[in-house]
């Protein structure tokens, strides 16, 4: 699946924090890979696809709207709770996340290679759909960019510490627009498109796993996410305490709203629900893998 969030001037930190200092803190599960940077528009900021994300790079972008190397201001400077970039989050689904944590180290890698290489045509779909910004008086043209740069984190563990590989891909909002100018992303563009890249980066990752280790998947859902065959239920909820404490905190809630208005709640309604239980209960993250 794919979430997103709004990042703010000081939001980026947290994903640096998330980083292991050594070799050793990365394989104890102390830490995460370094970010690697993602995006069309990486080399009008002098930095390089795949690249290793820097400290220094990111409050630049993320904190001062600057050039990460010249240090020029890139547009207009971010107002104190202006939106400096979208946190898209691309998740596997739980089946594919116990194949990497139980399958061993040639299996673990093949999943994790085949992640990043789904990750990346989520992100191709959304950068060559949603990379515009928007021109004129009240911003009704719209116009085109020479496309995102964004910093994606690989992380390992859910919060709850279960076994989770999910990308967070943090695209700054500032594109360098066809007149040379730097503007804001239309955000419009990015939440119109979000499910059906979702949906790219599912069916991306079925097609790697099954080339890669000759998998086979279930049905995928209406959400285009399908599970690994095989892998047993009871093992998926085992690692599943997330969901499962999210499910329980907006069960009650749902059932109260439907009492209360003598219908069942519509998917949009549902939605808000489920989304504000998923902050209720969301503990700070550990960095151990159970």
């Amino acid at each position: 699946m794919l979430s997103s969030a709004k990042i703010g001037t000081a939001s980026w930190r947290y994903y640096q924090r998330e980083v292991a200092t050594s070799p050793s803190e990365y394989f104890l599960a102390e830490g995460e890979a370094p970010g690697r940077w993602y995006g069309s528009g990486l080399c009008r900021l002098g930095l390089a696809r795949d690249g290793v994300v820097g400290e220094a790079e990111l409050e630049a972008l993320f904190a001062r709207a600057l050039h990460p190397t010249t240090g020029r201001r890139l547009g207009r400077a971010w107002r104190s709770d202006g939106v400096t970039g979208f946190d898209l989050t691309f998740s596997a689904p739980k089946s594919v996340s116990a194949l990497w944590a139980i399958g061993g180290p040639q299996v673990a890698g093949q999943v994790a290679a085949a992640h990043a290489a789904a990750v990346r045509a989520g992100l191709d779909y959304l950068e060559s759909h949603a990379a515009v910004s928007r021109v004129g008086r009240d911003g009704l043209q719209q116009t085109g960019t020479a496309g995102f740069a964004a910093a994606v984190f690989d992380h390992r563990t859910s919060r709850a510490g279960d076994p989770q590989l999910h990308a967070h891909a943090l695209v700054v909002n500032k594109v360098r627009c066809a007149d040379g100018l730097w503007r804001t992303i239309d955000g419009h563009e990015v939440y119109h498109h979000k499910k059906e890249a979702g949906m790219v980066y599912q069916a991306a990752l079925r097609a790697e796993l099954v080339g890669r280790l000759g998998v086979a998947f279930e049905e995928p859902n209406r959400h285009g996410q399908a599970e690994v065959a095989g892998v047993p239920d009871r093992l998926v909820g085992l690692w599943s305490k997330r969901a499962a404490a999210i499910d329980a905190d907006a069960a009650p809630v749902i059932d109260r709203f439907e009492a209360d208005l003598d219908r069942e709640l519509t998917a949009a309604e549902r939605a808000r629900v489920v989304k504000t239980s998923v902050l209720a209960t969301r503990p700070a993250k550990t960095q151990e893998l159970v």
